[in-house]
């Protein structure tokens, strides 16, 4: 389970609550006639990743980490967020302090964030947290409280980073504490993972591409020379859906790109390495020519450090290098083992705080980034 947050948080002057469907409340409905309707194409509203819809009435997201964001004065906020299966889950950050996650079940796709705002100005920021085979989530706006005012978000740090990656990098089975167990959107929370961890310490905009199971030639446990819905056959795509429309990379243009795509090639029997570095260099070589200015960095994550994926890395850095000087660097994540285990054997909690402030520290100097 996660930490909850204490329900009461103190402020100068006075006490709020922060209300989710999880813990602390249930879904309650939008019974305010004269509340505040926010909606989705608002201007003032901040959707980050990969979305279908952004700047219209109703915004679909489909990957970990999505998220909305916007600044208010008010006393209460709630969203709408109506959810094709009832499966995915939600965390919300309430003037920068995070609450308990929420199922994504309400029969009236509303949920009350908070409530008992002191005066003044505040943010409000929702992450969805399950991966994209969880299925899609369609964002209907923001609720205030009467009387509420939306506020320009204001100037953010100029950092955007894009990480692209398997179940490691969606949070796969994070919250669980015994590797004998499989997964479930329960003990998925990307908001826990190393990368979730990661683009909130550098005070970054992030786009995420993540799949569990995914890899650049052969999925988990697939044939040695490649599986159908690969990284490069998924990643042109708006959402993991191979029917849904081209993404348009212009959208977002990461100072820094991740890939920690690997494990599951390298995983079990092993994959074709000739076919696996050339596909690696043609999607990698594909990144730095969308993106002249970006850097590009090679990750080797907690559960696949073994010499086959890093000799092959450090050949395709070799041959990226060639067309990109300067831009491609490698880096290694402390290899798990030591502190425990999420669901299937996955990165726990303890194990993902580490490489997060292993990946901080490098992206850090990397980007000089203070």
């Amino acid at each position: 389970m996660t930490r909850s947050v204490p329900l009461l948080i103190m402020a100068l002057t006075a006490t709020y609550s922060v209300l989710t469907q999880a813990g602390c409340c249930s879904p309650v409905s939008n019974r305010a006639e004269k509340a505040l309707v926010v909606a989705a194409g608002d201007s003032s509203v901040l959707v980050s990743g990969r979305a279908d819809g952004i700047g219209t009435d109703s915004v679909t997201l489909g990957w970990s980490g999505a998220r909305i964001r916007l600044r208010f004065a008010g006393s209460e906020v709630g969203i709408r967020l109506a959810d094709e299966r009832g499966d995915n889950w939600a965390v919300a950050w309430i003037d920068g302090v995070k609450g308990e996650k929420f199922r994504l079940n309400a029969p009236d796709g509303f949920y009350k964030l908070a409530s008992g705002l002191p005066q003044g100005e505040h943010t409000v920021e929702v992450v969805r947290i399950t991966e994209c085979d969880v299925g899609l989530t369609h964002f209907g706006g923001f609720v205030l409280s009467p009387g509420a005012k939306v506020l320009p978000w204001g100037p953010e740090k100029p950092r955007k980073i894009e990480i692209i990656g398997d179940s490691i990098t969606c949070g796969y089975g994070i919250e669980a504490d015994d590797p004998n167990l499989h997964f479930t959107p329960e003990t998925e929370n990307f908001s826990l993972s190393y990368a979730g961890l990661t683009v909130r310490a550098l005070e970054a905009d992030w786009t995420i591409v993540s799949r569990s199971g995914i890899g650049m030639i052969r999925n988990y446990d697939g044939p040695r020379d490649g599986s159908e819905h690969a990284m490069p056959e998924v990643f042109p795509h708006l959402f993991y859906l191979h029917e849904s429309p081209m993404w348009n990379p212009a959208v977002f243009t990461p100072d820094v790109i991740c890939i920690n795509i690997g494990t599951n090639d390298f995983s079990t029997t092993g994959c074709n390495v000739e076919k696996f570095e050339a596909a690696y260099v043609t999607f990698a070589g594909n990144l730095l020519s969308l993106y002249p200015k970006a850097k590009l960095v090679l990750l080797r994550g907690p559960m696949e450090n073994g010499e086959p994926l890093k000799a092959s890395l450090e050949a395709i850095k070799v041959r990226l290098e060639t067309n990109a000087p300067g831009r491609i660097t490698i880096f290694a994540m402390s290899a798990q083992g030591s502190r425990g285990y999420g669901a299937d054997w996955h990165p726990s909690r303890a194990q993902a705080e580490v490489n997060a402030a292993e990946l901080t520290a490098y992206l850090r100097d990397l980007m000089d980034w203070r």
